[in-house]
C-alpha cells in the first residue's frame, strides 16, 4: 500500500484500535478518502480502456501468460482512472483487492475495497465533463447504489480485528447509506449473524490474546447490568472442575473489574475475587495481555502497562479510567481495544513507551 503523504510502499501499516490505518514512517492516514470524487472525458476514457482489457482478460484465462498481461494492464488503468477519482474504476478497484486480483493480505484488501466502495457511496460526484453514459446521470445514483450493496456484502465478511472493537455495526451503515437518499435491501439475517451475543464476544476477545499471531495488547469492555453474572457462569469444559473461563484467561493475563459508580476495582486472579465483585451493576473489564504475541518485547510491554497502572496517592489505573470515562460519553462505546500499533502511532525514536502510552490515552479522551 503506497502512503500518499510519503509516497512509500507501506508493506505493514499501523492498525489502529478505531479501525483506520496509519504509515509506521510519517504517521498519517493510510486513506483513500482524500480522493476527489470527478467524472470527466479523460478518466472515463481511461477507465473504458481498462474494462476492455479486462473483458479480454476473461476470454483468454487459458492462456496465462496472456491473461496475466492483460489483466495487469487492466488493474494499472484502473488504478489511473480511479486516482482521478472516477467512481467506476474506485468500485472496480474495490472489487479487484476484495477478490484477490491484487495481491495483498485478507486483512489489507478488506480494508482497501471498504475505503473505495466507501468512498463512492458517501460522496456526491462532481461531473466536470459528462460523457455519453446514463451510468453517471442524478448525481451517479446508480453507481452509489452499486457501491453500497458491494460495502455492505463486503461487511458480512468482517475480519475479527474489525469485529473485536464494535467500529462497524452492519446495521448502522446501512442507516448511514440510507440517509444519503440511497436504497437497500433490508437483510435482516446479515444484521443479527452480526450482533454476536454480548458474554461471546467478550469471552472472544479474550480467547484472541492467545493467538499466536498478532493479539490484543490491552483494552476496555463494557460490561452491563447481569453481563458480569453471566460471563462468571460460562466454565472451561476442557477441565473436569467448574473454573471459569474467566480465571483461566486471568491466569494468563491482567484482568481488572472496575465499578464506576463507586470508584472500586478487582483484580481477577482467583474464583475468590469474584465474590469481591458487586452484582447487578454496570463494570468495566481492563486487560492486559502483556505475554501475547506483539511486535515489541516484553520489556516494552511490561513499560505500556505500568503506564496504563499509574496513579496518584492510593489512587491506581487513572489513565484507565479515563479511558473508561470517555466511552461513557457521546452515546457510549462498549469496547476499545488496543494493540502495540496504538501506542507507536504517537512514539518517536527518542520518545518512551509510557510517553507514548499517555499521549494516546489524551487523544482516546479527547477524540
Amino acid at each position: 500500500m503506497i502512503c500518499q503523504n510519503c509516497n512509500k510502499n507501506v508493506k505493514k501499516p499501523l492498525e489502529l484500535y478505531t479501525g483506520d490505518w496509519a504509515c509506521p514512517l510519517c504517521k498519517k492516514a493510510l486513506s483513500v478518502s482524500s480522493i476527489a470524487v470527478v467524472v470527466n472525458r479523460e478518466n472515463d476514457e481511461t477507465f473504458k480502456l481498462s474494462e476492455l482489457c479486462y473483458l479480454r482478460a476473461l476470454k483468454c484465462q487459458k492462456d496465462t501468460k496472456r491473461y496475466e498481461k492483460e489483466i495487469g494492464m487492466a488493474i494499472d488503468n484502473c488504478r489511473i482512472a480511479a486516482r482521478m477519482g472516477n467512481p467506476k474504476a474506485l468500485i472496480r478497484l474495490g472489487y479487484y483487492y476484495e477478490y484477490g486480483y491484487i495481491s495483498a493480505d485478507l486483512l489489507e484488501s478488506f480494508k482497501i475495497a471498504y475505503e473505495y466502495y466507501k468512498l463512492v457511496w458517501n460522496s456526491m460526484p462532481e461531473i466536470a465533463e459528462k460523457p455519453d453514459d446514463p451510468d453517471y446521470n442524478d448525481g451517479c445514483i446508480k453507481l452509489r447504489t452499486a457501491a453500497a450493496w458491494h460495502y455492505l456484502e463486503l461487511l458480512k465478511k468482517l475480519p475479527e480485528s474489525f469485529r473485536r472493537n464494535g467500529n462497524l455495526s452492519y446495521r448502522d451503515e446501512k442507516s448511514k447509506i440510507k440517509s444519503k437518499g440511497i436504497s437497500v435491501p433490508d437483510d435482516e439475517s446479515a444484521e443479527l449473524a452480526m450482533e454476536e451475543d454480548r458474554v461471546a464476544h467478550v469471552l472472544n476477545v479474550l480467547q484472541s490474546c492467545m493467538s499466536k499471531e498478532k493479539s490484543p495488547l490491552f483494552g476496555i469492555m463494557k460490561l452491563e447490568k447481569g453481563d458480569f453474572e453471566a460471563l462468571c457462569a460460562v466454565k472451561d469444559k476442557s477441565n473436569k472442575d467448574d473454573t471459569p473461563k474467566l480465571i483461566r484467561y486471568a491466569q494468563k493475563m491482567l484482568i481488572v473489574i472496575f465499578d464506576m459508580e463507586d470508584s472500586s476495582l478487582q483484580t481477577i486472579k482467583r474464583g475468590e475475587d469474584l465474590q469481591n465483585v458487586s452484582l447487578n451493576k454496570t463494570h468495566y473489564l481492563y486487560f492486559f495481555n502483556e505475554y501475547g504475541a506483539h511486535g515489541i518485547s516484553e520489556r516494552k510491554c511490561a513499560q505500556i502497562g505500568k503506564a496504563l497502572k499509574k496513579g496518584t496517592g492510593m489512587t491506581e489505573y487513572v489513565p484507565v479510567k479515563r479511558i473508561i470515562e470517555a466511552m461513557g460519553k457521546g452515546g457510549g462505546q462498549n469496547d476499545i481495544i488496543f494493540s502495540e500499533d496504538d501506542v507507536l502511532m504517537y512514539r518517536s525514536r527518542l520518545e518512551p513507551f509510557a510517553h507514548a502510552t499517555g499521549d494516546l490515552v489524551n487523544s482516546v479522551v479527547n477524540r
